[in-house]
């Protein structure tokens, strides 16, 4: 990362600004505390400070409404600036628009509810009142109750015979979906009374829309299924017109939100920047590859007038420092490891190199089987060949490749593919069987763990020189010195090494252990045992990878001990868990071991994330 400063007459700073915007590799940085002589901060004028707000405030209302919007295709419509009032002016009228289309929708539905229900009650109503002929001189009413509200049916009946002195009648029958559908016929000069009654107590009286209140119940009904027959054609018509509005919207939406942003992050770009009686200047950061790209580019825009200037950094300024990981295009996947832990501080280890390698080297330890292996590995292409995730997706799905890689290769070592089916295709353990020799399998992991470590206390003392803390590398370098010779030590008195070489790796240890008390005090002492632990937490590498072989050999002893299709399905069941299980603990011992156990020993966090002024 290159320090930068731009410099250029005092009027072309909002050119300057809009320039570097799209060019996109250059973050800004506060001004230095101490400036040159006559050189001050850009003030803010209160035409900037009003265009500012006008411009978060078009924010404000662009947001709820990009997000009711499709994915943006095609040509935008052009719209005034988002800083304008007539900015304003055109979002109103589009989302007056927006909103009569929708409100014209919802109406069309509710109504598409209620007619249907007329419609359900009046087919119920239908044969009662052709059963019961309304007299001359009598008014009937269509009401409609809920089931469970029953013995109001019995008090409407009760309360209608009282105010028409036995000249009402009530008759119901059930009209579906919780209602019963109720025929009310009342003297006419008690129709008033009536009314009154039903109102008071809740009862609704059914009233159909426009004409159709004049009509006969058996003509109503025929004219409330040809509304029904013709809803669904208006409802997909307002639709259409809504989403061909929301189609031709997207586009615009999305261009003014951009232009919005961009305008607002110059605005609060020239914030930053530095300005005398007659020059501007810039100070930000840029990858040191696209410093003399930037740099011809500014001559070329601008004839010369703004040039672009690289700076040593100055003592203490590389916590400043904006980090961008910089890997090959096949390493930047496991990337992704890292999304846990803050940025490496700049100039400092990046491991995504070393967990790309440990990683899935422990993921396939544990899992450690050909079928297994063969699965993840298919689902990881199948993801990255249909896109699954996005682009995250097609990153995650390499770290998913490369685990079932080791896996596969693992399961060669161990002889297995799902389990012990694998003796059915002619494997045979090239290593060692982990179903049977648990011991040596635990000093596989040891060792793998020991190695781990190794390359942690290594990479620290080398950046504790980077940084110039030699007692600290003094110290780091004592205590990787006293995990190899207490590995040598603990060899020999297993007899794995000659026992002679037991007491001088012993005595050896003992040194280091002095030099690291000497270089960082006592405490250095419990680090170095914390150390020698930390190597057995590498034993669930052979805990997990155990649990997964003898879960195998429990789903492939079903079918004898369940005969039939039903042994077969519970094999199938179990290999399936044994799979799941298999892919997500070894996911996440591993990360553990990397970030606790791996990390611990050398990163140096705290790096800020790079965010240049750019486009979108």
């Amino acid at each position: 990362m290159a320090k930068l400063e731009v410099l250029g007459p005092r009027r072309l700073l909002p050119e300057a600004l809009r320039f570097l915007q799209g060019q996109g590799v250059v973050a800004l940085r506060e001004p230095p505390s101490a400036g040159a002589p006559g050189l001050r901060s850009v003030p803010v004028s209160p035409g900037d400070s009003a265009l500012g707000e006008a411009l978060r405030a078009a924010l404000a209302r662009l947001a709820p409404l990009r997000a009711r919007l499709p994915p943006p295709a095609g040509r935008a419509q052009a719209l005034p600036d988002p800083g304008t009032p007539a900015f304003q002016a055109a979002l109103d009228e589009l989302e007056a628009q927006l909103r009569e289309l929708e409100e014209r929708r919802a109406a069309l539905l509710a109504e598409r509810q209620s007619v249907r229900r007329l419609a359900r009650l009046l087919r119920a109503l239908v044969p009662l009142s052709a059963e019961t002929p309304t007299p001359p001189r009598a008014r009937a009413f269509g009401l409609a109750l809920r089931r469970e509200r029953g013995d109001a049916l019995a008090l409407l009946a009760s309360e209608v015979a009282r105010l028409t002195a036995g000249g009402g009648l009530v008759r119901a029958t059930d009209a579906g979906e919780g209602e019963l559908a109720v025929l009310l016929i009342v003297p006419s000069s008690r129709a008033r009374e009536v009314r009154a009654l039903l109102f008071e107590q809740g009862v609704e009286e059914l009233q159909l829309p426009g004409a159709l209140d004049a009509l006969a119940p058996a003509r109503a009904l025929v004219a409330l299924a040809e509304r029904e027959r013709a809803l669904p054609g208006a409802i997909a018509a307002a639709e259409r017109a809504r989403d061909e509005l929301l189609a031709r919207l997207a586009p615009s939406v999305a261009a003014a939100e951009r232009a919005a942003r961009a305008a607002l992050a110059r605005l609060e770009a020239a914030a930053c920047c530095g300005e005398t009686g007659h020059a501007f200047v810039v100070w930000g950061w840029a990858p040191r590859a696209q410093v003399a790209p930037l740099s011809a580019a500014a001559a070329a825009a601008f004839a010369g007038a703004v040039s672009v200037s690289e700076f040593p950094l100055a003592p203490g300024e590389e916590r400043e420092v904006p980090v961008v990981l910089s890997n090959p295009r096949w390493l930047a996947p496991f990337e992704l490891l890292l999304a846990l832990v803050p940025l490496p501080r700049y100039g400092s280890v990046d491991p995504t190199a070393w967990m790309a390698l440990f990683y899935p080297l422990f993921f396939g330890l544990m899992l450690g089987d050909l079928g297994f292996g063969a699965l993840a590995m298919g689902l990881a292409l199948a993801a990255r060949w249909r896109g699954w995730g996005g682009p995250l997706g097609r990153r995650a799905a390499v770290v998913v490749l490369a685990c079932g890689a080791w896996a596969a290769l693992f399961g060669l070592l161990f002889g297995e593919a799902f389990g012990a089916l694998g003796e059915a295709l002619g494997l045979h353990p090239l290593l060692l069987d982990r179903r049977t020799a648990l011991l040596a399998l635990l000093g596989l992991a040891l060792a793998f763990g020991l190695g781990h470590l190794a390359v942690g206390l290594a990479l620290g003392a080398w950046q504790a020189l980077r940084d110039r803390h030699r007692r600290e590398a003094l110290a780091r370098a004592a205590r990787l010195l006293l995990l190899g010779a207490a590995a040598v030590a603990a060899a020999a008195a297993l007899g794995l090494l000659p026992r002679r070489l037991a007491a001088p790796a012993a005595g050896c240890a003992a040194l280091c252990a002095a030099a690291a008390a000497a270089a960082e005090g006592p405490m250095a002492l419990l680090e170095a045992v914390l150390s020698l632990g930390n190597v057995l937490s590498y034993a669930r590498l052979m805990a997990l990878g155990v649990a997964s072989a003898m879960l195998a050999e429990v789903a492939n002893g079903m079918p004898a001990a369940l005969p039939g299709a039903g042994g077969v399905a519970l094999a199938l069941a179990l290999h399936a868990v044994n799979f799941t299980m298999g892919a997500i603990s070894p996911a996440i011992a591993a990360l553990r071991l990397q970030l606790v156990e791996f990390l611990d020993k050398f990163y140096c966090e705290g790096g800020r994330p790079y965010r240049p002024l750019a486009l979108g």
